[in-house]
């Protein structure tokens, strides 16, 4: 169960921070709901709500000593690859929708890999895959940036460092 000012996860891979639990009723009775609000966000005008009941929707955010053993093991992280785009979004939609951390630095990796393959070719990832690596990386990096204490930028360098790419 979470609790009032925890720091979760939600579905979306958004780091939320519990500020509130209120009963609601959306149409379907009155429930009660987690108030969550993302962090990071600079109007502070963005809200989610979710029903206590659709808590597995949610996972507390890693920290400190977890995210230390992450690192600790990113060398042994394979990157892959699926050259149908298709089957590659499926496939990649589902380890991120896994909430794995190692799943989405998996798939971090898959995509600066190919990237460099792709720029020595002189050619570029395709406007999905970028924009999909876009939000997992300012997902994650925002985790590990509250995790650790860190500014973003800062564990942007570790895990590219760690992460051989």
């Amino acid at each position: 169960m979470f609790n009032l000012n925890d720091i979760v996860v939600n579905k979306k891979g958004q780091v939320c921070k519990i500020t509130d639990i209120t009963k609601m009723d959306v149409g379907v009775g009155v429930k009660d709901y987690f108030v969550l609000e993302p962090c990071y966000d600079k109007n502070n005008s963005l809200k989610f709500y979710i029903p206590i009941e659709n808590s597995n929707y949610l996972r507390k955010a890693l920290c400190r000593e977890e995210i230390e053993d992450i690192i600790s093991r990113l060398s042994e992280i394979k990157p892959i690859w699926f050259q149908n785009p298709k089957l590659r979004r499926v496939q990649f939609k589902e380890l991120y929708d896994s909430g794995d951390p190692i799943n989405i630095l998996i798939l971090i990796k898959s995509f600066e890999v190919k990237r460099k393959e792709f720029l020595n070719d002189k050619k570029s990832l395709s406007f999905t895959d970028e924009n999909f690596l876009k939000e997992i990386k300012r997902n994650l990096f925002i985790e590990f940036s509250l995790g650790l204490n860190l500014p973003y930028n800062d564990v942007e360098t570790i895990l590219a460092e760690n992460l051989n790419i």
